[in-house]
């Protein structure tokens, strides 16, 4: 452990802006190897994305660390993650196709959602997605007692997301769709619905 990281444990201090870069940058490198494995992502993709997960792995100490992939129902590697957790219960989330990326800061009471390294908006508890501009694009229904979880995307419901904590009782496939997506939809739909794939199947 560094000694900024060892000061940060000690007295419980949020991470910088800068610091949240160079913890990007480490856990790029930290799931290097499982990126090269994942398949190329497409439109077509996303509807064959399943609950399953292979290449789990997870280091404890001052700050835990765990990283795998989501695979498609024909078990194929298409979507690879990270997870780091900081000693204050802040969390940082990189979450990465072979298109795009995305970074999650995950605090007590909002997340910071970024898209190919630009802030795409933020998420609140209530499962309310904004952008820059306070304008409300998105919601979901993240109540964890739910098998799935609805989409609403600009007052029409896209469709649904499985909860890992029920894979036993549900369809292996992440997402059930409702309609055909525009492009700026679906970077909504995957910046909403990421992480809570990834958070719920821990």
């Amino acid at each position: 452990m560094e000694v900024g990281d060892f000061i940060r444990f000690i007295f419980k201090i949020p991470f910088t802006k800068n610091q949240m870069k160079r913890d990007i940058q480490a856990l790029r490198l930290e799931i290097s190897d499982l990126k090269s494995l994942i398949i190329p992502f497409s439109n077509e993709e996303i509807e064959l994305l399943s609950l399953n997960q292979s290449n789990k792995s997870r280091k404890k100490g001052f700050q835990k660390l765990s990283k795998g992939i989501f695979k498609t129902i024909y078990y194929e590697p298409l979507i690879a993650y990270a997870i780091k957790q900081y000693s204050n219960g802040d969390k940082l989330i990189l979450i990465t196709s072979t298109e795009d990326e995305f970074a999650y800061v995950v605090k007590s009471d909002i997340t910071h959602v970024y898209m190919n390294n630009v802030e795409a908006g933020v998420l609140t508890k209530k499962g309310e997605f904004y952008n820059g501009r306070n304008k409300l694009l998105a919601t979901i229904d993240g109540a964890d007692h739910l098998a799935t979880h609805a989409v609403w995307i600009q007052g029409k419901n896209i469709g649904f997301i499985a909860n890992p904590k029920f894979a036993n009782q549900t369809l292996p496939r992440a997402f059930s769709l409702l309609k055909n997506m525009t492009e700026d939809e679906l970077s909504i739909f995957l910046c909403l619905t990421l992480i809570n794939l990834v958070e719920e199947a821990q």
